[in-house]
């Protein structure tokens, strides 16, 4: 397993496209997302500051793609998902992204551990 590897062990999230991305003749579908990271936000910002929010969206997202079908890493711009990433895929990877930081989430403390209490709740209990 190669460093860059290593530092996203189980910060990842790996699914399918449903049209894919067309480059080099093929459409490339299959994709691993990483973790966002504080820098990628203030990245994208300063890359597209005067962009609209769905470009800088877009680039947090190919921040995040660690792979994307076959295509090699320095090809995988902002450009090219701008102009071969469906809207369907894009939902898709929002999808992922959603997925993955519910994955990392400390459990809730405000979370039920046991059963519900027996005690009925009233709004007259406090008045």
């Amino acid at each position: 397993m190669s460093t860059h590897e290593k530092r996203w062990d189980g910060l990842t999230i790996s699914d399918s496209l449903s049209v894919g991305v067309y480059f080099a003749g093929t459409r490339h579908k299959s994709f691993t997302l990483r973790v966002p990271m504080a820098g990628d936000l203030i990245a994208a910002q300063e890359r597209h500051p005067n962009g609209p929010l769905q470009l800088v969206t877009l680039e947090v997202y190919r921040q995040q793609l660690l792979s994307l079908g076959d295509i090699p890493s320095e090809s995988l711009t902002t450009e090219l998902l701008r102009a071969e990433l469906a809207e369907a895929d894009l939902a898709l990877l929002a999808e992922a992204d959603a997925e993955l930081e519910k994955k990392l989430a400390p459990p809730s403390a405000a979370s039920p551990t046991g059963a519900a209490s027996s005690t009925p709740s009233s709004d007259s209990a406090t008045e």
